[in-house]
């Protein structure tokens, strides 16, 4: 039992850092088409100068995320792959169009004046499609698909909460990538772009806020999440708390780092909150944790491997970040 909620954290832990690093790279991508149709120059480069280099390394933690379960829970990998066949399918097109489109955004002639906004659009729909696994994770989805086979979109969206979640996956991207990005530009000397994403983060913010506290208290849930979640209270009201340090910081502009902490603060909470109230089922009610988990002798050695792999990648993150990322004497793009 105890292996198996420690897998569990382990799982949510990746999903969680995916989801952070997830949303300063899909919003820094989407913010690089903004400001590019916008013509504000100074902007688009500092999210040009962030997306560049790191595009590419975010997805590490989605392949780490993919072994994780099916290593620990292979019963629930398996509902959750009937759940969301069409919405993954979906997400990996996308993947697929925004990397082709990245990569090949530095060519010359028209082609190279169309990808970015083809990268950005691609980005910004990413959270939303990603964000649907917390309302189809909840339950009650599994007998109505079976019933249409092939109907996961269908179900979903007949489904209240979904809204809510697809409203937070955008808008908290674009909060997210708009605070980290205010605080890069103060970094690159680049008062103007800084101001231009402080604004964006004062509107981005409370619609992100208001679409999660509906997501998760206003609008219908499944019963037993509901009562998980209310018992959480203590993490989501030091999330909202977190959230309001945020804002006031990003109003003064004054202190641009401490505001992305404050972020990061208030995002960490709440996936605390929720993991800890998901934590019995993986998917309610086919995949309850404990018995959807593969074993105490998998779970070592796959936690082993994953720790070596975390070894390796991490050390390299902060060495790319260093080299291409953080040092102000790159050349511009």
């Amino acid at each position: 039992m105890g292996d198996a909620y420690a897998a569990a954290g382990l799982l949510w832990a990746l999903v969680s850092v995916y989801a952070l690093a997830g949303a300063v790279d899909f919003g820094a991508t989407f913010w690089r088409m903004a400001f590019r149709a916008a013509g504000r120059r100074a902007a688009e480069e500092v999210a040009e100068r962030y997306v560049s280099p790191l595009w590419e390394v975010t997805n590490v933690f989605l392949v780490l995320i993919a072994v994780a379960l099916v290593g620990f829970f292979p019963e629930a990998a398996y509902a959750l792959g009937t759940v969301l066949l069409v919405p993954v399918s979906l997400a990996l097109g996308l993947l697929a169009v925004r990397g082709a489109a990245l990569g090949f955004a530095s060519a010359g002639g028209s082609l190279g004046r169309v990808l970015p906004y083809v990268a950005g659009v691609t980005a910004i729909l990413l959270p939303a499609v990603l964000v649907l696994v917390l309302p189809a994770s909840a339950g009650g989805l599994v007998p109505a698909m079976a019933a249409r086979p092939g109907a996961e979109l269908a179900v979903l969206f007949r489904y209240p909460p979904t809204y809510a979640y697809l409203a937070f996956g955008l808008a908290a991207a674009l909060f997210v990538s708009a605070t980290f990005l205010a605080d890069y530009a103060a970094t690159l000397r680049m008062p103007e772009a800084a101001r231009a994403y402080r604004r964006q983060a004062l509107w981005a913010g409370p619609v992100a806020m208001t679409a999660g506290l509906v997501a998760l208290f206003v609008l219908p849930a499944e019963p037993w999440l509901a009562v998980r979640l209310v018992r959480a209270w203590p993490y989501f009201l030091a999330s909202l708390l977190a959230f309001w340090v945020a804002m006031a910081l990003l109003a003064t502009g004054a202190r641009p780092r401490a505001a992305v902490v404050a972020v990061g603060l208030q995002m960490v909470l709440a996936e605390v909150g929720y993991g800890l109230a998901h934590a019995p089922y993986i998917l309610y009610p086919e995949a309850p944790t404990a018995v959807a988990f593969n074993g105490s002798v998998m779970f070592r050695a796959l936690l082993w491997v994953t720790l070596g792999g975390l070894a390796l990648l991490v050390p390299a993150f902060v060495w790319l970040w260093r080299l291409f990322v953080a040092d102000p004497r790159r050349p511009r793009a």
